[in-house]
């Protein structure tokens, strides 16, 4: 997919890091499936994997955690 960001860049399939913050709570997603920019490093994640991850977020805020590390798992 061409990049919408820098106009001149490619995406291709990679691993980013996420990291959401909400109230006092902090979570960081390594190893989150993404399509990466070459040219400017812009990062897009699915909708399925935003989905996924905002549901994980909103456990974490029921469970009062305050920072956490997670390996994504689909």
């Amino acid at each position: 997919m061409k990049c919408a960001i820098c106009k001149n860049g490619v995406t291709k399939s990679g691993k980013i890091t996420v990291v959401l913050e909400k109230q006092q709570t902090t979570l960081i997603f390594k190893g989150v499936p993404a399509e990466v920019c070459e040219n400017c490093g812009e990062e897009y994640i699915s909708s399925e994997v935003n989905g996924q991850l905002l549901k994980r977020s909103n456990d974490a805020l029921e469970r009062n955690v305050s920072l956490e590390l997670l390996q994504y798992a689909a």
